[in-house]
Parts: structure tokens; C-alpha cells; sequence
């Protein structure tokens, strides 16, 4: 059976699958944009986190009722690597916590950045959320979708 003899449904689907992969590829290589204001830093930052972190990322909207919320403040330290310092976790789940601060300590340095981001985020950082689903992927809420109703 060729290509063209596969029902369309699934000839779509290819297709389909092709056009994401390469849209992931060209977002994977895609070098960082140099950031602006705060809320641009943040953005940036949610994007490093998604191209690091693609298996686990939920592209979907939230579920309801999330599996964890974890919050996290991020800096750099004086040799630019990343920092995660908790401040809210799920003491049930603590994996959903390490799942979070590991996405960010596994960062690689940032290339470009302003002064004013360096400032920014040398010193007091920014704050995330990471929203886990049930399957332990998850989003942040920088970049998330609207949560799903119950």
C-alpha cells in the first residue's frame, strides 16, 4: 500500500504530524529573544523552560482540578546558572516539586540578555507557576492555556 492509497484520515494525520515536527524543530533551534521588559523576561524564560523540557510539557488546557501546583521564584547566580527557590509546593507529591526546580537547574546559561534582564534576574528574580497534570506533565502559567471547567 503507498502513500496515496492510505485512507485520507490518515494521509491527513501524516501530514499533520510532519507540519508539528517541523514546527518543533524549528522552535527547538530558535535562539532566544533578547527580552525587554519584565513580563517579556518571563516569557523568555517560560519558552527556555519548553524547549528544555518538551517531553514534559502539557500543550493542552489545565484539567480542572491540577494534579500540583508548584511555585517557584528563578535568579541567576553570579556564574549565571539558574536557581529555583520554592515557595509553594505540594508536600504530598514532593516529586512534582523536584520535577520543577530540575526543569529550571537544567537550563543552560542564557546568551544575550539585556542589562536590565541580567539585573532583573541576578536579583530578585521572577516568579512561576508550574501547573501538573494527572500525567505529570506540565505547563506554566505564563504560557498556559485557559484552565478547562469542571
Amino acid at each position: 500500500m503507498n502513500r496515496t492509497s492510505l485512507p485520507s484520515p490518515i494521509r491527513a494525520a501524516g501530514a499533520s504530524a510532519l507540519a508539528l515536527a517541523a514546527f518543533l524543530a524549528a522552535t527547538l533551534a530558535a535562539a532566544p529573544a533578547r527580552a525587554q521588559s519584565a513580563d517579556e523576561i518571563k516569557i523568555d524564560f517560560a519558552r527556555a523552560i519548553y524547549r528544555h523540557s518538551a517531553p514534559l510539557i502539557n500543550n493542552d488546557r489545565p484539567q480542572p482540578l491540577l494534579r500540583a501546583v508548584v511555585v517557584l521564584r528563578v535568579r541567576l547566580d553570579e556564574s549565571n546558572h539558574w536557581q529555583a527557590e520554592v515557595f509553594r509546593e505540594n508536600s504530598q507529591q514532593p516529586e512534582m516539586t523536584q520535577r520543577a526546580v530540575e526543569s529550571v537547574t537544567q537550563l543552560p546559561p542564557p546568551q544575550g540578555l539585556t542589562p536590565k534582564a541580567q539585573a532583573l534576574l541576578h536579583g530578585d528574580g521572577l516568579i512561576e507557576a508550574w501547573l501538573f497534570q494527572n500525567n505529570g506533565t506540565f505547563a506554566l502559567k505564563t504560557l498556559a492555556k485557559p484552565q478547562r471547567g469542571a
